[in-house]
């Protein structure tokens, strides 16, 4: 498991997206453990950072794509413990609602995702143990979730970093609401320059350092 910076690591067994854990408070939170296959391996970095890292207490997921998510039922229950996601990309993962794009809706036919028990569904913007902020991130998926601990974003597939640290806007084919993305990147790019955000973990570019003169 590699350090970013105090108490945040990144997950070097996951498979799929980015995965990340936050300690403090006396809590653990896992973030987006990626992909079924990579179940056993995601077991066994967690067993052996816990010095480090502690047990893990929570599952977190930016958004119910495959990649960050198809490990997390199976995962919850090896780790018995809750898992939180918004509320609308629970009920699209559920099934509940159908999925937003065509592409989204392949997808639906050709992957399989279990949805976990013990879920906490998020609205609106709240903590989820005190220094861990939740808050909307909406575009990529309905309901996308980003992450905010001290000065480092978890900002999911929400957008894009580069590798100067500057965001922009993540494969067309992949995003449900393009006005919603925008507002999204005009969202975090003042985020990044009110909270003084120093680190930027996405969910598919390496954790990076945010551009010193954001726009």
């Amino acid at each position: 498991m590699r350090e970013i910076t105090a108490n945040v690591y990144q997950l070097e067994k996951s498979k799929g997206a980015n995965g990340y854990v936050v300690r403090g408070g006396g809590r653990t939170a896992l973030i987006d453990p990626g992909m079924a296959s990579g179940h056993d391996q995601v077991v066994a970095e967690l067993r052996d950072a816990r010095l480090h890292t502690g047990e893990v207490t929570d599952i977190l997921l930016t958004h119910y794509d495959f990649d960050h998510s198809q490990v997390v039922k199976r995962l919850q229950a090896t780790l018995d413990v809750p898992v939180w996601m918004s509320a609308t990309d629970a009920a699209l993962m559920r099934g509940d609602k159908a999925a937003p794009t065509a592409f989204r809706r392949f997808i639906k036919r050709v992957v399989s995702l279990e949805y976990p028990t013990a879920v906490t569904e998020i609205t609106g913007d709240r903590d989820v143990f005190p220094g861990l902020h939740a808050f909307a991130t909406p575009g990529h998926t309905p309901g996308h979730t980003g992450f905010r601990w001290d000065n480092v974003l978890f900002s999911g597939d929400a957008v894009s970093v580069t590798k100067t640290g500057d965001l922009k806007q993540f494969f067309s084919i992949t995003i449900s609401d393009k006005p919603a993305a925008l507002r999204t990147e005009k969202l975090l790019r003042g985020l990044i320059r009110a909270e003084k955000i120093e680190w930027i973990c996405a969910g598919h570019n390496p954790p990076t350092k945010a551009a010193a003169n954001l726009s």
